[in-house]
This record gives structure tokens, C-alpha cells and sequence, in this order.
């Protein structure tokens, strides 16, 4: 008999929340989202655009200029420079690796 009540108590929450979800949907229509991009999303795209390419770029000068120090450092018979390069290495193998292998 507990078994019937918990599945009805789970459908009765389950529509509540599906009532809740679709009165939020109906609140963004009234607002005015329609789905289509407003007038002035062209210049917004752009400007995302021109961040995500100077982004790309700081990184990798960044990395390029920490390698050249590690070789500066490796070149003048620095004992701990291939352990900075080694975690520097593993460092852009977890960014670039790792990290995208476990959000996928």
C-alpha cells in the first residue's frame, strides 16, 4: 500500500515540477525571447570573437615564453629545470588532455 502512495507522491512532484518549468518558459516568451537574435548580435558575436582570438593568443605566448625559459635554464646547467619542464608539460597535457576527457 506504501508503494502505490510513493508513486503517486513521485507523479504529483513530477508534474508540479513540470508546471513550474513550462510557467518559466511561458515568463521568457512574455519578456519577449522569441529565439531569434536581436538586431545588435552581430557586433556582440564579434566582440566575443576578438576576445576568444586574443585569449588563444596570451596562452600561447605565455607557455611559449615559459619553454624558453626552462631551455635558458636547461642551457646554463640548472639541475631543477627538467622538473619544471616536465610539470610544465604535464600542465598543458591536463588542460588540454585530461580535463576536456572528463567534462565530455
Amino acid at each position: 500500500m506504501t508503494d502505490g502512495l510513493g508513486r503517486g507522491v513521485r507523479m504529483v512532484a513530477a508534474a508540479a515540477v513540470l508546471l513550474g518549468g513550462l510557467s518559466e518558459l511561458a515568463a521568457l516568451r512574455a519578456a519577449g525571447l522569441n529565439g531569434t537574435a536581436p538586431a545588435g548580435a552581430g557586433a556582440f558575436k564579434q566582440l566575443v570573437s576578438t576576445l576568444t582570438s586574443n585569449w588563444e593568443w596570451l596562452i600561447g605566448t605565455g607557455v611559449g615564453l615559459v619553454l624558453v625559459l626552462i631551455a635558458g635554464l636547461m642551457i646554463a646547467g640548472s639541475v631543477r629545470a627538467p622538473d619544471h619542464l616536465f610539470r610544465v608539460i604535464g600542465g598543458i597535457m591536463l588542460i588540454l588532455i585530461v580535463i576536456p576527457a572528463v567534462l565530455a
